[in-house]
Parts: C-alpha cells; structure tokens; sequence
C-alpha cells in the first residue's frame, strides 16, 4: 500500500480558534506588513474603532529564526537572538447596521517560503465562514512630495467588480504588480471563486522604510465607504498630519545641513575631478 506523504508546509501552518463566533455573510479584511506599515496600520486602527473581538489565530510552527548577532562594546559578539512567533490574529464584529459581519486578519509579519500555503490556510478559513469577498490593502510608492495628497489606486477580481467601485473616490491601476500576501492573497481568492479588491495607497518611493499614516488614513476612509462603516477617523489624522510636519522640518534641516556643507567648499573642491 503506497503512503502518501502529507505537506510539510501545510502542516506546520494551523488555524486555532478561541470559539467560533456566529458571523453572517461575512467580508474578510485581510492584512499583512509591508512597506510603509500602509495596510496593517489602516487596518489596525479599523479593528481599535470597531471593538473587534479576536477568536481565532493561523499559527506558524517554524517562526523561530534567527535576527543576527549583538555587538557589545569591547567588540565581542553575544549568543544568536531569536525572534518571536509572530501574530497572525482573527477578529470578528458583528454588523448591526448591515446583512454583512466582518473577518479581520492581521499579519505582523509575512511567513517568507510559505506564502502559497499560508494564503491557502487563510483562505479556508473565509470558506469556513462562507466569506463573499475579500479586502486587502497596499501601499503605492511614487515620487510624489509628502504635502501631495495620498490617493487610493484599486484592483479587483472581477470586471465586475472594478465598475461597480468607480463610484468611489479611486483611481484604477492598470499594470505592475502587487508583491507581498497583500496582493498574492487576491490571485488565490480568485481561484476559489472569491471575490477579491486591493486598494493601494499612495506614499513617497523614498519613505518606504518607515510608516505613512498620511497613506493608511486614505485607504481607511475609503473602505469605510465602501462597507458603509462609521468610526472616528480623528486620531489617525492627527496622527498623520503630526508625521507630515515633522517630516518637512527634518526634510528643511538636511537641505540646510547640505547647503552649509556646500558654503564651506572651496572653488577647487567644486571642480569636477577626473579619475585616472
């Protein structure tokens, strides 16, 4: 009798559930981090409005690894560090002013090798649930200032779909690629007959490495729209016009730095040199 080997991946990757909430005609919001902090950061603060109430959790076996080593300061190295497993949490919140529950997800980090599978476990966790549709969120870096308003680009599964959203406040993106889970999620949703929509905000290509609440705020404020959800946006503003005045002193204070720094060079130092 030939013994079939069962996926390793897959079995490393389980979903653990508090209880099983009675959640009707649900849509799933699901996020991970990424560049800008642009989804989870949207997400984070609807899930904080919302009260939503966690029940559930997908688990990664194997998400011990290794960070690197720290230097102490006679120059020797400690013992390796290991990270922490991190939180793949599922919330509900019940819908009293529509026919439609909502399923949060949210990943602190994206499983590196084990995309395909985890987005699959996700998945069935939607199918469990008989999930509808599918929302994620992104960020879209461009060379744009950071006093530029952040507009929200969109894709969806369907034609369908995409019309029904022009409605809305959204520019549609018609090339390129999404990487990341918050975009790999959507290609395994339309597999399964789900329907799926990404909605990207726009941030500064040169900010990528830290957050953008200026990008989540418009993100938030258009799928709010589109669930016809109500919840405070106050703080997420302030918060993003906070980061936006400081960025612009930090901005004026390197571009002063640079200018001082130009003052000081002597015209010799100012030709161009040529290497030999």
């Amino acid at each position: 009798m030939e013994i079939k080997k069962g996926d390793h991946k897959k079995d490393i990757i389980t979903v653990v559930f508090d209880h099983e909430p009675p959640i009707r005609d649900p849509y799933l919001i699901a996020v991970w981090s990424g560049m800008g902090n642009v989804a989870l950061g949207a997400v984070k603060y609807l899930k904080d409005q919302l009260g939503a109430e966690r029940f559930g959790e997908i688990k990664i076996a194997e998400s011990y690894g290794f960070t690197g080593v720290t230097v102490k300061d006679d120059g020797t190295v400690e013992s390796p560090l290991l990270t922490g497993i991190p939180g793949n949490g599922l919330y509900y919140w019940k819908n009293r002013h529509s026919s439609n529950d909502i399923i949060i997800f949210m990943g602190e980090t994206q499983p590196s090798g084990m995309e395909y599978e985890f987005a699959h476990k996700l998945i069935e966790v939607g199918e469990k649930f008989k999930v509808k549709r599918i929302y994620t969120a992104a960020a879209f870096a461009l060379p744009i200032h950071i006093s530029q308003e952040s507009k929200v680009h969109y894709v969806g599964t369907t034609i369908e779909l995409i019309e029904d959203l022009k409605r809305f406040d959204l520019q549609l993106m018609t090339g390129g690629s999404i990487s990341g889970l918050n975009g790999f999620i959507l290609g395994i949703a339309k597999e399964k007959g789900i329907e799926g929509v990404c909605l990207l905000g726009e941030m500064p290509n040169y900010l990528t490495h830290i957050e953008y609440p200026k990008a989540s705020y418009s993100v938030l404020s258009i799928l709010t729209k589109i669930l016809n959800i109500d919840i405070d946006m106050g703080e997420l503003l302030s918060i993003s016009r906070f980061q936006e005045e400081e960025l612009k002193r930090y901005i004026k204070e390197i571009k002063e730095q640079v200018r001082q720094l130009q003052q000081q060079e002597t015209p010799e130092e100012r030709k161009p040199k040529v290497l030999h």
